[in-house]
């Protein structure tokens, strides 16, 4: 059975009354001018249904992570649903915008929203697989191209291992994200970055692989800029305004390789 507030964030014209309420319980491990934004998704699992609530804040060394469970619990009992917390910076980190300067090749870079295209509940197996054939069948990196991927932790280790051989060179850029909308709001931010370093200009061709929506304005600035992209994606699970695009390309769903026709 669904709960008032539940209800609430599933229709859009109530959304920024249930948004106003989980804040104002944030404020308890945070101070208001330190929130930039948040935003959730109703996610599910075994146990039920429960809310994902990322907050994007100046600076997370402000946040009293000490607390959080206890926030989780406050709203869990209150609004009868479960809640998980996670935080993460509005803007690109020093370390983050150092590596990003660094990046070198001069043939395609690709960013890669990793979570997008691997499927929850597969085995570590299938999950390596399903990394190298994106990574090395469908994007082609080699040598002379530059990879950004943001995934959460345990996925960038994935990465990490299957692009092993490669991570000497500067043209590999692991960024850590967790929650909705923070891979999606890093690559962007990392493509702007790129592209007021000017090296962006060194590259033949940009892939973008995400199916969100969160991408539309990107893409369409990149293309207005005359960089030549591309747009990877799966059926069913891509955004319709990245479908119509005349750079999306189709992955298998499965395999997250180009399909067979």
């Amino acid at each position: 059975m669904e709960t008032k507030l539940y209800t609430y964030l599933k229709n859009p014209n109530t959304k920024h009354l249930a948004l106003s309420v989980i804040q104002n319980e944030i404020l308890e491990i945070t101070d208001k001018t330190n929130i930039v934004t948040l935003t959730t998704d109703l996610k599910s699992s075994t146990n039920g249904p429960y809310v994902r609530t990322t907050i994007f804040v100046c600076s997370t060394g402000f946040v009293n992570f000490n607390y959080i469970h206890r926030v989780e619990e406050h709203l869990k009992k209150q609004y009868q649903i479960k809640f998980k917390l996670v935080f993460c910076n509005a803007s690109l980190t020093d370390n983050e915008s150092l590596r990003l300067s660094a990046v070198k090749g001069n043939n395609t870079i690709s960013f890669l929203d990793l979570e997008n295209f691997i499927t929850i509940g597969a085995s570590k197996e299938d999950e390596i697989v399903g990394i190298e054939n994106l990574i090395f069948s469908t994007l082609h990196f080699s040598k002379n191209d530059a990879l950004v991927v943001c995934a959460n932790k345990r996925l960038i280790s994935l990465a990490r291992e299957v692009l092993k051989d490669y991570e000497e060179k500067n043209n590999i850029t692991f960024i850590r994200t967790g929650g909705k909308d923070c891979s999606d709001l890093r690559l962007v931010q990392s493509i702007q970055k790129l592209y007021d370093l000017k090296i962006l200009n060194n590259f033949k061709l940009i892939n973008i692989a995400s199916g969100d929506g969160f991408f539309k304005s990107i893409t369409d600035w990149l293309g207005g800029k005359n960089f030549s992209i591309r747009i990877y994606g799966q059926e069913n699970k891509t955004h319709h305004s990245l479908l119509v695009n005349n750079a999306f390309v189709l992955l298998d769903n499965k395999n997250l390789v180009l399909p067979v026709i």
